[in-house]
C-alpha cells in the first residue's frame, strides 16, 4: 500500500479487512478476541479503524487463528505498524468542521475522486489567496476565530498535494456560478482561474463545467464527491457530501454510492466536454 496514505485509512482498511478474515473464519467477536489474548471492545475498535492492537503479539495471533498465509499476515501486520501514530492534518481537526477526519482519510488514500460543485470552486483547485477569503467571508457567520481560518486554509491547501504531487485522479465539474461567483476581487478571481487552467494541463485531472445558459440537470442539494479505491484494499466506493450545518458526512453505503454514482453520470452529459475548459475558463478571466 502507497506509504503517503493516512494512518486513519490505514487502520480503517485494516479494520475492514480483519472483518472480512473474522466472518470467512466463522468466529465472533468474542471469539476473536479470546484469541488474541484482549478484550472483545479492543477487537471491534479495531475492526472500526478507531484504534489497534496495543501488542503486535495480539494482532499475530488472532491472524493466526484466520489461519493466514505467512506474506499475507507479514502485509497485514506491517499495515498495523504504519497505522501507528498521527495524520499531518490531526492538530487541526479541531478547527475544522464536524466529519473532516473522516472525508481527510478518505481522500488519503483514494485512487481517484470526483466532484461536482455548484457554489464555489472545489477545494483541491483553490488558490491560497481565494481559500483565505471565502473561509474569512463566513467567519461572522459561524463565529470562527482567526486561528481557525488560518488552520482551515492550511488543511485546503496540503489537501492539494493528492493531486499535484502524488497523483490521484480527479475529476471535477462546476456549475458556471461556482466560477463567476466573487469571492476577493476581480483581481484574485482572474489569478484563480489562471490556477485552474494550469491544472487542467496535468495528466490526472479532468475539469468540465456546465454553462448557466446550459438547460441541463444540476444538482443543487449540494456539492459532492464520491471516492475510489484501489481494488487490492477491498474498500467500497464512498460518498462525501456537505450537510445543512456546514459539517461533512462519509458514507459507503452502497444504495446512497450508487445514487450520488448515477447523479455524477448525468451531470457529466449536461458538461462542455474537457478539451473545452481553458477556453471558458479565459473567456470567464475577460469578463470577471
Amino acid at each position: 500500500m502507497a506509504a503517503n496514505v493516512g494512518k486513519t485509512f490505514l487502520r480503517i482498511v485494516l479494520g475492514q479487512e480483519l472483518t472480512r478474515l473474522r466472518d470467512q473464519a466463522g468466529l465472533t467477536l468474542a471469539q476473536a478476541a479470546k484469541e488474541a489474548g484482549c478484550a472483545t471492545s479492543t477487537v471491534h475498535n479495531v475492526e472500526s479503524g478507531t484504534s489497534g492492537f496495543r501488542r503486535i503479539e495480539q494482532l499475530a495471533a488472532l491472524l493466526g487463528a484466520y489461519k493466514l498465509n505467512r506474506a499475507d499476515q507479514a502485509m497485514l501486520m506491517d499495515w498495523h505498524r504504519q497505522a501507528k501514530g498521527e495524520d499531518w492534518w490531526t492538530t487541526s481537526v479541531a478547527h475544522l468542521p464536524s466529519g473532516m477526519n473522516l472525508y481527510l482519510a478518505m481522500e488519503s488514500g483514494a485512487s481517484a475522486a470526483r466532484w461536482w460543485c455548484h457554489g464555489v470552486i472545489n477545494g483541491l483547485l483553490q488558490t491560497q489567496e481565494y481559500a483565505h477569503e471565502l473561509i474569512r467571508s463566513a467567519k461572522a457567520a459561524n463565529d470562527t476565530t482567526e486561528e481557525f481560518i488560518e488552520q482551515a486554509v492550511d488543511v485546503r491547501i496540503k489537501r492539494q498535494r493528492r493531486i499535484t504531487e502524488e497523483g490521484m485522479e480527479l475529476t471535477c465539474i462546476m456549475d458556471e456560478a461556482a466560477l463567476t461567483n466573487m469571492v476577493g476581487s476581480p483581481e484574485l478571481m482572474r489569478r484563480q482561474l489562471q490556477a485552474i487552467a494550469e491544472l487542467t494541463e496535468l495528466p490526472n485531472v479532468t475539469i468540465q463545467i456546465i454553462p448557466r445558459r446550459a438547460p441541463t440537470y444540476r444538482a443543487v442539494g449540494g456539492d459532492f464527491g464520491i471516492f475510489s479505491f484501489d481494488p487490492a484494499q477491498r474498500l467500497e466506493p464512498a460518498v462525501a457530501s456537505a450537510t445543512v450545518d456546514g459539517n461533512t458526512r462519509v458514507s459507503s453505503k452502497e444504495r446512497q454510492t450508487k445514487q450520488f454514482q448515477r447523479r455524477f453520470e448525468v451531470l457529466t452529459q449536461g458538461a462542455l466536454p474537457r478539451y473545452d475548459t481553458p477556453q471558458f475558463l479565459e473567456q470567464l478571466a475577460r469578463e470577471v
